[in-house]
């Protein structure tokens, strides 16, 4: 009996020992979603997880939540909707040419991965869908409302069974199409429906189905059953498991369940049970398993309720436990890793020294055997936990340096020895022994920290008893410091001793003589000796090889860390291996270099390994095995790498053209100006992770290298403007010599900063640019004009006033030769004297008329000469008058005369009285009526003298009546009841001239106006009248009465006086350009309402207009009198633009002033 209990207890701890077989796990967590209900695979190799809160991509390094469009699609037509995230359940996916078919709870969405859209195909929804496969070229997928086919090219979905409902899971086989549901599983092949019974009674639920090629696998609630076509089996290990998923390897067939994953080997029919362990964190993510998936590396996947769980079995490194190799919970930050020429794996740290026979590999022979040597073990006592070096001599023997002097290792006890060598004043000592080495010649080499190194004969170290040995020879004074690190021997048997700070010293043998390789200004990291007997040493920025001689000495820079020494350095096959951070930088015996990373673990220890032929990294309670036959120095051999997606501001980018890990370029907005690239180079994948370094063509100068665990590129607040990321794979020397990716980015300026804006902006510059230079032209223009308008004008002042003066000289001589030959008229009586006076009167009369055209218009009769006066009689005076004007119209126009008086005397100027008579009666000749006879009159009365001149037919209106003797009033009749002279005539200055006459002569002029004609009369104070009798009384009433109504009516005007005032205000600035109606106002004191209204009421015309009709009025003056050029009479009556001088001339006269001056 107690026999049978003993094979019962063996058989059972052989089954919980086939079935506890440990499984180590890379578990991924999703944080935006929990359960992971399936898996798929694209085309260049990223995984995608159908979640219970939408889909994810996983490019091995992170998830990857793709923001994307919501398409509803027919047929024919595709309409697209905003970004959003697709949180629904997706229990199954199908990846056909990297189009995600997915059946999820609102039924199958078809996700196109390179267009980044989700598409809902017509029809489709048919409440949700549980499973989805491909079968006799189209997709089918099915759910509670039945089983349903999709056609992959046009969209159209069709029925192919209403009867299988509640459709759990499908597989396509050569036999037909298998359908498990909630009752069962069944055959449909064409229109046939075979229903397929799983075992005897009630049909369970098929939750999943798989193939491997000879029989079809049926995973139920409840058990697994293999299914040939004609026998169901049942494999009665997983009795009694709700069994979800399913997939094959090999000879293994996985299986997820409500309680773990299981992995059944098809051969040996074993079973291996992977359960979650919440002490491990290599243990399966969860328990309950929704999916199971196998990528083409051969790397199974697990779906659970708490993230997914990744089994792999491609490799590129193999990460181990320390625990999995001392089967404890201890742990040990190594810093040592020894192999044994004895087989023997020695591996030390912090916390010890552990040891054990590795014949087959790198783990234990047998774990029972191995030995943890510790300060504190009662049974494998160490004297010091801190292990510095671990060294086999010639001879086999095994020393272990420690911060407490040596620790000698007896193989027939397993036990150390501890030993402490000083020198000969026992100052120093190697209490912290970092170092030893054997030269071959039966001495130790130890070096130490605050000790220099030290010499000592094997035997003598060997043999001593007591634990503590005074060294034969001791070097510290030579050396460049005494805390020294590590030493060397070169195939010479020369040491090198690195120094513990800075510096590098190599010790002859024979005469210890110190010579320092390196000084202290370079600080050495590590130091090794190859096969050939070279010594190599990590310096920063460098690593250097001594040769045997100098000729041998080589260098080479390593690029990519600053300067920065390699922590470790170790000959594996021939090749260095320089440990730099997690990358390792190999230089190949062939020349060649190469350079990966170990993702997530930072060695501190490295050692080859020939019996497993790999790597041993250590690390903090770890060790990393490398194959060497993984490792490639050939690009085409590495695993590719690609860019996954595009992250602007920290979100993901979804583009109209499609995704950003399928396109070359990418075009952004200004705002969208900070940049993360996540890229990938699978390193699920097995295939060996290299070290790349990057810039971006416009920002960086210079590679930057990528020395971290995930693959990102981040770029922040970018300028407007195009560029492109490179991407080069780094060799063992950090030159970034293959490119590996090209990835264009070009960013829109803002609207300010756009082409359409800077065309306009250069456009405004250049229009500021014309206008700056129009405006200075037009300044320098100005500038020019106004010196010649000043130069114009000044000339035009001096030869006015030559003018002016030359008239006053010829007016007063010919005056007096006037009225003397007016006295010699009166007093002559023979008939020949009369008629050679009488010439001559009429020479003085066309003398002074010659004058007054030539020399006096131009002023416009404001000449303020003081005139000589001359007592003459004007009765006479104004007979001659009408005489000359009756001999100069002859029969055309009938002059009257008469006088109540024979003679009457006048003191006047007799010139000017000739000229307002001549023109007065001239005026009278053009304005008459019809036929009738103009008449000129001369009254007198004891004290004064009235001449008058009637026109027959004038009328002027009485309201147009103080207006009269403004030189720019026509008193002619028109529709216009203000009328101003627009065409000067000869005798249009009539009535102003024989107003200006009687204010210089101290006489009175006046005009009155009725139906049947006009008279204009002046009244002169009598000298010396002879008067008619009866008729004496009568006029002097009646001049008087005409004087005071002629006065009442001038007092009563007060218009007059404000037009008057105006007049002459325009008049004396007639030549400022810059005279304007706010000049007149500030001359006048008027407002500019009130001057408006009452131009406008008395000239019809407003302000502007005046002004501009005087100027005009005065320049045809000047123009007809042809003694100024049109320039010139432009200047002097205000206008500084000829063309518009011209074009205001034309449109007043219709007549070019040019063309006016010379007509």
């Amino acid at each position: 009996m107690k026999k049978l209990y003993t094979i019962l207890l063996i058989a059972m701890l052989a089954l919980v020992s086939s079935w506890a077989e440990a499984q180590n796990f890379d578990n991924v967590n999703i944080a935006e979603a929990s359960s992971v209900c399936s898996v798929a695979q694209d085309e260049r190799g990223v995984l995608w997880f159908g979640t219970d809160n939408g889909l994810f991509a996983y490019d091995g390094y992170r998830t990857i939540s793709p923001s994307h469009h919501l398409t509803t699609s027919t047929p024919h037509h595709l309409t697209t909707s905003p970004p959003h995230h697709l949180n629904t359940r997706i229990h199954s996916m199908l990846m056909l040419h990297d189009v995600l078919y997915m059946a999820t709870e609102r039924g199958l969405m078809v996700y196109d991965i390179r267009r980044g859209r989700f598409e809902a195909p017509s029809g489709s929804t048919h409440g949700e869908m549980r499973a989805v496969t491909m079968y006799g070229g189209r997709v089918w997928f099915g759910g509670a409302q039945g089983l349903f086919s999709i056609d992959t090219k046009s969209g159209a979905v069709r029925t192919e069974s209403a009867r299988l409902r509640n459709v759990y899971s499908l597989l396509a086989t050569k036999h037909g199409l298998l359908v498990g549901t909630i009752s069962g599983l069944s055959l449909l092949r064409g229109a046939k429906n075979q229903s397929i019974p799983i075992g005897e009674g009630h049909q369970p639920l098929v939750n999943a189905l798989l193939s491997d090629g000879s029989a079809a696998w049926i995973g139920t609630e409840g058990a697994l059953y293999r299914y040939d076509g004609r026998h169901m089996q049942t494999v009665s290990v997983l009795d009694g498991n709700s069994v979800k998923a399913l997939a094959a390897h090999g000879d293994m067939i996985y299986a997820g369940t409500d309680n773990g994953l299981y992995i059944y080997n098809k051969v040996t029919r074993k079973v291996t049970h992977a359960l979650h362990d919440s002490r491990s964190p290599r243990s399966i993510a969860n328990n309950i398993v929704w999916a199971v998936f196998g990528d083409r590396w051969g790397n199974l996947w697990a779906g659970t309720d708490l993230g997914v769980s990744c089994l792999r079995q491609s490799k590129f490194f193999n990460y181990t436990q320390l625990s999995d190799i001392t089967n404890t919970g201890e742990g040990n930050c190594l810093h040592l890793i020894h192999r044994g020429t004895d087989g023997r794996l020695w591996l030390g740290g912090t916390n010890g020294l552990i040891a054990y026979s590795a014949t087959r590999g790198f783990m234990p022979d047998n774990a029972a055997e191995l030995v943890w040597f510790r300060q504190s073990s009662p049974t494998h006592y160490m004297s010091h936990n801190r292990v510095r070096r671990v060294y086999t001599d010639l001879d086999g023997r095994v020393i272990v340096c420690t911060d407490h002097g040596l620790n000698i290792y007896n193989p027939q006890t397993r036990q150390l020895r501890n030993v402490v060598v000083v020198d000969h004043t026992h100052r120093y000592s190697t209490a912290w022994a970092y170092d030893i080495i054997d030269d071959g010649h039966g001495r130790y080499w130890i070096c130490s920290y605050m000790g220099g190194v030290f010499l000592i004969e094997k035997q003598r170290l060997l043999a001593a008893t007591t634990p503590v040995v005074v060294a034969d020879r001791h070097i510290a004074k030579q050396l460049q410091g005494i805390h020294v690190w590590q030493l060397a021997k070169d195939s010479k048997g020369r040491i090198y001793a690195r120094m513990y700070d800075c510096g590098l010293d190599r010790i002859d043998p024979a005469t210890l003589r110190v010579e320092h390789v390196v000084g202290k200004d370079r600080l050495v990291n590590a130091l090794i000796s190859d096969r050939r007997g070279n010594v190599w040493a990590a310096m920063d920025g460098e690593i250097r090889c001594f040769g045997v001689d100098k000729r041998s000495d080589r260098s080479f820079r390593i690029a990519g860390y600053g300067g920065r020494p390699a922590d470790m350095l170790c000959e594996v096959e021939g090749d260095i291996w320089a440990v730099m951070g997690s990358d390792c930088c190999i230089i190949g015996s062939n020349g060649k270099s190469t350079r990966f990373v170990v993702p997530g673990f930072r060695p501190l220890a490295v050692c080859y390994d020939p019996v497993s032929r790999c790597v041993l990294l250590g690390g903090n309670d770890a060790v990393v095995s490398i194959g060497t036959a993984n490792v490639t120095a050939s690009p085409s051999h590495h695993s590719p790498l690609f860019l996954t997606g595009l992250n602007v501001d920290g979100h993901q980018l979804a583009t109209d053209e499609g995704s950003p890990a399928y396109c070359s370029e990418v075009t952004l907005t200004s705002k969208q100006n900070n940049l993360t690239f996540l890229l990938t180079d699978l390193p699920l994948s097995g295939q060996q992770p290299c070290v790349y370094a990057y810039r971006l063509k416009g920002v960086d100068r210079t590679w930057q290298y990528m020395h971290g665990e995930r693959l990102d590129i981040s770029y922040n607040a970018l300028p407007p403007g195009s560029y492109t990321l490179e991407v080069r794979q780094v060799d063992g020397l950090g030159e970034a010599c293959h490119e590996v990716l090209s990835y264009g980015v070009t960013i829109l300026p803002p609207w300010y900063l756009s082409v359409w804006a800077k065309a306009l902006y250069l456009a405004l510059m250049l229009c500021m640019a014309v206008w700056v230079t129009k405006f200075c032209l037009m300044r320098r223009r100005l500038r020019e004009e106004r010196e010649a308008k000043e130069r114009i004008m000044q000339e035009s002042a001096a030869r006015s006033a030559f003018f002016d003066n030359l008239s006053l000289q010829l007016k007063k001589p010919l005056a007096s030769v006037f009225a003397s030959v007016l006295d010699m008229l009166h007093s002559a009586s023979d008939t020949a004297e009369v008629r050679s006076l009488e010439r001559m009167r009429r020479d003085a009369v066309d003398m002074n008329q010659l004058v007054y055209n030539a020399l006096d218009m131009q002023q416009g009769g404001n000449t303020d000469e003081s005139a000589a006066k001359t007592a003459v009689d004007i009765a006479d005076f104004c007979r001659r008058a009408v005489d000359d004007a009756r001999s100069k119209y002859g029969r055309a126009v009938e002059i009257a005369f008469r006088t109540d008086v024979p003679k009457a005397y006048v003191d006047v100027d007799v010139m000017a009285l000739q000229l307002a008579l001549d023109q007065l009666i001239g005026f009278a000749a053009d304005n008459r009526s019809g036929e009738d006879a103009v008449s000129v009159g001369v009254s007198a009365d004891a004290e004064k003298v009235s001449v008058s001149v009637g026109i027959p037919g004038l009328t002027i209106a009485k309201a147009d009546m103080p207006f009269v003797f403004n030189r720019y009033y026509s008193p002619i009749q028109h529709s216009d009841p203000h009328h101003l002279s627009s065409s000067p005539s000869q005798h249009t200055a009539s009535l102003p001239l024989v107003h200006e006459l009687a204010e210089r002569n101290g006489a009175q002029s006046m005009v009155e106006s009725d139906e049947q004609g006009t008279s204009v009369t002046l009244v002169f104070a009598s000298q010396n009248s002879e008067l008619n009798n009866s008729q004496s009384a009568q006029p002097t009433t009646l001049v008087q009465a005409n004087v005071s109504t002629s006065r009442a009516q001038n007092s009563a005007s007060a218009d007059a006086r404000l037009l008057a005032k105006i007049t002459e205000a325009v008049e004396a600035h007639i030549a400022d350009s810059e005279f304007n109606v706010t000049r007149l106002q500030e001359t006048l004191g008027l407002g500019s309402k009130l001057l408006y209204r009452k131009v406008k009421q008395m000239t019809g015309k407003t302000p502007v207009e005046f002004i501009r009709h005087i100027r005009m009025q005065r320049a045809a003056l000047l123009l007809r009198d042809g003694r100024f050029s049109v320039s010139e009479v432009m200047y002097m009556v205000g206008f500084s633009n000829a063309s518009y001088f011209s074009k205001v001339f034309q449109k007043t006269y219709g007549i070019t002033p040019n063309d006016y001056s010379h007509g």
